[in-house]
């Protein structure tokens, strides 16, 4: 990272053909409560324009006018049947669509990859629709039994616990809990390997990081590694079960193998083919902007040096609405980590501590990785400060859930269907009081911005 003064990072930091294609005979009417009508809905081709129709015909994306006739369209369909589809009707009715044409209306990164489930941007317009013309309507609403209401105040302090243990794999992984041993291993050897690693550790400390001996058990024991982060072991326990697995090296090399990405290559990579064009996407835009973001901006242009990787970070917390302590705090270049344990407020949840040429990451409060020269750029921050999140079963905090789920589907391309943030609490961004939030698949700011990025991306690259 290109060296800057502590007040200069402050500053920035202070604001955050027609007859090829099928169409759909009308069904008869079907009384509101029957959902059988939806196994044979599809688009009705011959109501759409022959603009849409063409354009679905040759496999191509439609225009956003052509798309919302297209929805305006299906919803009056879908009204036939039932004055108020339900969401898993309309997610249905979507799923099939999509299915039919995958190429046209699909979600899709612009590498042409899925995104998430592939039909959740059509479902929610569709319900959108449906709610936004039954707004007025009472008699269309569905009527449910109340349930009690369950707030936060639960909990002593409104937090939830910092690290969920997945079930099986998702979230990306390929290897969240190996069944099959390495060969020629038993349960037994592998914790004599574990022992003699900790042995080195105890000898050498993070110097014995550089013995060929050490690599080489570590990529061995990473069963054992997987079934005791998997048992949910505090922190502090696994540190000294596993002192190794808290360096840069080792962190990004176990992420490898329980995912099958090599993330900071991945990440130097989307940095250098997509930086320079999402810092264009917002600069040739600015009046489209609020105050957060024309803010952020203006101060990084006084810093043309700054990292490009932090630069892109910073613009998207903006554009997200998120405070940037939400992923990393700042200190003083001095500050060690005695200093940041007991003079800085850190939080459960995943933070980098920015110490200008340096960092550290912190977790549970605690500092578990600390500077080495190894490590002075941002983009490694970023990369083990994502790469935590997966290696210890962390939900992403939902104070940068979007920032984290852009981080994950824009620059790593980890298009998984379900979001990695399960808090059930967050505080509100209006009123900074703790609200329920919306569980949802695909964050919908990010599937937005992803949609609009590509749009202007192909009109002017």
């Amino acid at each position: 990272m290109t060296t800057m003064s502590h007040q200069d990072l402050s500053q920035i930091l202070t604001l955050t053909p027609v007859s090829e294609l099928e169409t759909t005979v009308q069904s008869p009417m079907i009384p509101a409560g029957n959902s059988n009508w939806t196994t044979s809905f599809g688009v009705p081709l011959e109501k759409c324009r022959a603009s849409l129709r063409r354009k679905l015909n040759e496999k191509e994306k439609p225009d956003i006018s052509d798309r919302r006739h297209m929805v305006r369209m299906m919803v009056d369909e879908m009204r036939q049947h039932c004055l108020n589809p339900t969401l898993s009707q309309c997610a249905f009715i979507a799923k099939g669509i999509i299915e039919k044409y995958p190429n046209s209306l699909q979600d899709r990164t612009e590498e042409g990859e899925k995104m998430g489930s592939g039909h959740y941007t059509l479902c929610q317009q569709l319900k959108s629709r449906v709610d936004n013309l039954n707004r007025n309507n009472t008699l269309a609403r569905l009527r449910k039994e109340r349930r009690p209401a369950v707030t936060p105040a639960a909990t002593a302090d409104n937090s939830e616990p910092a690290r969920k243990c997945a079930k099986t794999d998702s979230y990306g992984c390929i290897n969240w809990q190996p069944i099959v041993l390495p060969e020629g291993e038993t349960k037994e050897s592998l914790l004599h390997k574990k022992e003699e690693l900790k042995l080195i550790f105890s000898h050498e400390g993070q110097r014995g990081a550089y013995r060929a001996r050490v690599a080489e058990l570590m990529e061995t024991t990473f069963e054992t590694q997987r079934r005791n982060i998997n048992m949910l072991p505090a922190m502090q326990e696994l540190i000294k079960e596993w002192p190794f697995l808290f360096q840069k090296r080792f962190l990004l090399d176990h992420y490898n193998q329980l995912t099958g990405i090599e993330l900071d290559a991945r990440l130097r990579e989307s940095m250098e083919s997509k930086g320079k064009r999402v810092m264009t996407f917002f600069q040739s835009q600015l009046l489209c902007w609020g105050k957060e973001v024309r803010t952020v901006l203006a101060n990084l242009a006084k810093e043309p040096e700054l990292d490009p990787c932090l630069a892109v970070v910073l613009t998207m917390m903006a554009f997200f609405h998120e405070k940037e302590d939400a992923l990393f705090i700042l200190a003083d270049l001095t500050t060690t980590q005695a200093d940041a344990e007991t003079q800085l407020s850190l939080p459960r949840t995943p933070r980098i501590i920015l110490l200008a040429k340096q960092w550290m990451l912190a977790l549970e409060g605690k500092v578990f990785i600390t500077p080495t020269n190894l490590q002075m750029d941002f983009t490694s921050a970023l990369a083990v400060l994502f790469g935590s999140h997966y290696a210890f079963n962390i939900d992403y905090q939902p104070e940068a859930a979007s920032t984290l789920d852009f981080i994950q589907r824009f620059l790593f391309r980890i298009n998984t269907e379900f979001s990695k943030c399960t808090a059930k609490f967050q505080t509100s961004k209006k009123t900074n009081k703790m609200v329920q939030r919306k569980q949802v698949s695909l964050n919908p700011h990010v599937a937005a911005f992803i949609r609009d990025f590509t749009e202007f991306d192909w009109q002017n690259f």
